[in-house]
C-alpha cells in the first residue's frame, strides 16, 4: 500500500515537474526549429532520454554513494543557460527588425551561439594569417537526435528535484531498491508530460509556417519569453518564477 503510494507520488511529481519552465522552453528550442511535427516529436524524446540519463544518474548516485551536485555547478549552469536564453532573444529581435519579410526562421540556441563562435574565428583567423578562412556553419537545419539528447543531459545535470526525490524515497527507510524505483518512475512522468509538450509545440510552430503573421507573433513571444527567463537566471532572481503558480517547479 505504502509503496504503491510513493510510485504513484513519484510518477505525479515527475509529470508535473516536466511542465516546470526550463523544460518547456528547452523543449521549445528543440522543436520549434522544424517544419516536420513527426520529427520535432522525436527530437523531444531524443532530449527526454538524456536528461532521463542524467537525473537517473545523479539521483542513483546519490542513492547509493550520498553525492549530490555541487551548489557552485548548479549556479554556473543556470547562469550559462541564462546566457543562452538572452542570446536567443535578442538574435529573435534583430533578424525580425532586420529582415522584417517573410526570410526570418527561427533558430535553436546551440546554433547561434555555434555560428557565432565560428564567424568570429573565421574573421580573427583571416585577418591574423593574411588569407580568407571560409566560415563553417553548423546546426543550420536545426539540432539532431544526438545533439537533443546531449542538450537534454545538460539540463538534467543540474536538477534539484531528482536528488529531492531519492532523499524522500530514503527518508521513508525503503532502501536502495525502492528508492531507486521510485526515481525511474519520477523519471517515467518528466517523459510522458515532455512528450505532451514537445507534440502541443511542434503541432503548434508547423501550422504556424503555412502563416509568416502568425510564426512572426510567436517568434515576437519566443524572444520576449526568453529575454525575461534569461535575465533572471542571470541576475540571481529566478526563483520569482517559482512563486508564478503555472510553471512552479516540483517540490
Amino acid at each position: 500500500m505504502i509503496e504503491s503510494l510513493v510510485f504513484l507520488t513519484s510518477m505525479f511529481l515527475g509529470f508535473r515537474h516536466g511542465f516546470d519552465y526550463d523544460h518547456m522552453i528547452a523543449i521549445t528550442d528543440v522543436a520549434s526549429t522544424q517544419t516536420k511535427k513527426k520529427r520535432a516529436v522525436f527530437l523531444t524524446l531524443s532530449y527526454s532520454l538524456g536528461h532521463a540519463l542524467a537525473v537517473i544518474s545523479i539521483g542513483i548516485s546519490i542513492i547509493l554513494l550520498g553525492i549530490s551536485m555541487p551548489e557552485m555547478l548548479d549556479e554556473f549552469m543556470g547562469k550559462a543557460v541564462g546566457t543562452t536564453l538572452v542570446i536567443l532573444g535578442i538574435y529573435i529581435v534583430y533578424h525580425l527588425v532586420k529582415k522584417g519579410q517573410k526570410e526570418f526562421r527561427a533558430a535553436t540556441r546551440f546554433t547561434i551561439i555555434a555560428n557565432g563562435i565560428l564567424y568570429v574565428y573565421a574573421k580573427l583567423g583571416s585577418k591574423l594569417l593574411g588569407r580568407t578562412i571560409q566560415q563553417r556553419r553548423v546546426f543550420e537545419n536545426g539540432y539532431g537526435h544526438h545533439s537533443s539528447f546531449v542538450v537534454g543531459i545538460i539540463h538534467g545535470i543540474s536538477a534539484e528535484s531528482p536528488t529531492q526525490i531519492a532523499i524522500f524515497a530514503m527518508s521513508l527507510g525503503f532502501g536502495i531498491i525502492l528508492g531507486a524505483t521510485a526515481l525511474v518512475v519520477f523519471v517515467s512522468g518528466i517523459m510522458i508530460s515532455n512528450l505532451i509538450f514537445g507534440i502541443m509545440i511542434s503541432t503548434g510552430f508547423v501550422h504556424s509556417l503555412k502563416s509568416y503573421n502568425i510564426y512572426k507573433y510567436a517568434s515576437i513571444v519566443s524572444a520576449a519569453t526568453s529575454l525575461f527567463v534569461g535575465s533572471l537566471m542571470i541576475t540571481g532572481f529566478d526563483s520569482v518564477l517559482q512563486e508564478i503558480p503555472i510553471i512552479k517547479p516540483t517540490l
